[in-house]
């Protein structure tokens, strides 16, 4: 647990070497999130967004088996650039919710730091319980590989600006 984490919390910050307005657009335009959420590729992923309070935010990701995989929640509180929360479904048919685990608050906060920025995914879980779920169903791991997937994404992007 990192000195910033609670018992029912999970935190993880990246630095990215790219824009603010990059990085959201990133996270919040399905075209760009169907291409890095989750470890089965952009041909195995289809995403939703309705980018407003209230709004849905749906992944479904289909692994090499066929079984598909949906992370969905609700999103709760939006500022533009800056922050996202977004709650987990409660019908999820796992415990870490293929990275929206059920009735989670998942904020993902979006800060400058110079020319870089700073991302900070916490998920707060209603119980200790439900973030050990979570846990054992490999969300920390698995968000930390997607965090290093969107390394080399953004890069990509950059790129071809």
């Amino acid at each position: 647990m990192s000195e910033t984490e609670t018992q029912q919390e999970i935190v993880i910050v990246r630095r990215v070497q790219a824009p603010r307005e990059l990085v959201w657009n990133i996270w919040t335009d399905p075209k760009h999130v169907a291409a890095w959420w989750g470890p089965f590729g952009p041909d195995a992923t289809t995403c939703e967004i309705d980018v407003r309070v209230g709004g849905v935010y749906c992944v479904v990701m289909r692994a090499p088996d066929g079984s598909e995989h949906p992370a969905r929640g609700i999103i709760k509180e939006l500022e533009a650039f800056r922050k996202i929360i977004i709650e987990g479904d409660p019908g999820a048919p796992d415990m870490c919710g293929a990275g929206l685990p059920p009735k989670a608050l998942i904020t993902v906060l979006f800060e400058d730091e110079g020319p870089d920025t700073k991302v900070t995914l916490s998920a707060l879980f209603q119980t200790e319980e439900a973030k050990n779920g979570a846990i054992a169903g490999g969300y920390d791991v698995s968000w930390t590989q997607t965090f290093d997937a969107l390394d080399a994404y953004y890069k990509r992007i950059l790129a071809n600006q």
